[in-house]
């Protein structure tokens, strides 16, 4: 596998130093770059091709959102390392972001947040090269508790109780799995919410739909899922308060 070429931005150089330090402990890791405000990083990707932004939030010039407002569907993928989790959370509405580290960052996190963005790499760029999967393809007998995934001439059965959150995608869906496995499938999630049994699964955004079995807590406006945190939208917050008790 070619290595991942990474930006780092954050206005602290102490910053820098740690995760540039992570990043030499992972051989499949490149930094091309370290910035160190939102407008330098902004000059910096119309010159560059990276794969992926070490993203700090509060920066001079521009934020970190404001910058992907900028960058719009240009920007590279994004994990976010931030103090400030409340604005964090904001980044969810952008398909680029894959993670969020708050500061500070633990090394065992932080290499999960890599392995995560590894991962979603390899499966958007093996998207690119075939027809994408579909859902629905076999018939379920009323009672199974799976969804049938085609993907090219395979057809996989998912167990729901595998299944940890579903992020929409566009016209496609992202399925996180317990065996840190993702796949993506051509659905949409209006779709899929009405197909999914709603004893085992929550909408929780517009962009997420949640495994009940799997939650671990809820913190304020989020939804905690092993130790990914997932956003709560506001026309949301009611209805799942009240469904995980009140």
């Amino acid at each position: 596998m070619k290595k991942i070429k990474l930006l780092i931005v954050d206005d602290e150089p102490l910053a820098h130093q740690v995760l540039a330090g992570y990043c030499e402990k992972l051989e499949y890791v490149e930094i091309v770059g370290n910035c160190y405000d939102g407008m330098t990083t902004l000059n910096f990707l119309n010159k560059h091709t990276v794969d992926a932004v070490l993203l700090d939030i509060q920066m001079p010039d521009l934020t970190g959102l404001e910058l992907l407002d900028t960058l719009k569907n240009n920007a590279p993928k994004v994990i976010f390392t931030t103090a400030y989790t409340q604005y964090a959370l904001q980044g969810f509405d952008y398909d680029q972001v894959v993670d969020y580290l708050h500061k500070p960052i633990r090394l065992t996190r932080f290499i999960k947040a890599i392995e995560r963005l590894k991962r979603i790499l390899q499966l958007e760029s093996r998207f690119e090269e075939q027809p994408p999967a579909t859902l629905g393809e076999l018939p379920k007998p009323e009672g199974d508790e799976f969804m049938s995934i085609r993907d090219n001439k395979v057809v996989y059965r998912i167990a729901y109780k595998e299944i940890q959150y579903i992020q929409s995608w566009g016209n496609y869906l992202k399925i996180f799995l317990i065996n840190d496995e993702v796949r993506i499938v051509r659905k949409t999630i209006k779709i899929v919410e009405s197909e999914l049994p709603d004893r085992e699964f929550i909408r929780i955004h517009k962009s997420y739909i949640v495994n009940l079995h799997h939650i671990i807590s809820l913190e304020g406006n989020q939804i905690k899922i092993e130790d990914q945190k997932l956003p709560i939208g506001k026309s949301y917050q009611v209805s799942v308060k009240n469904r995980l008790g009140g």
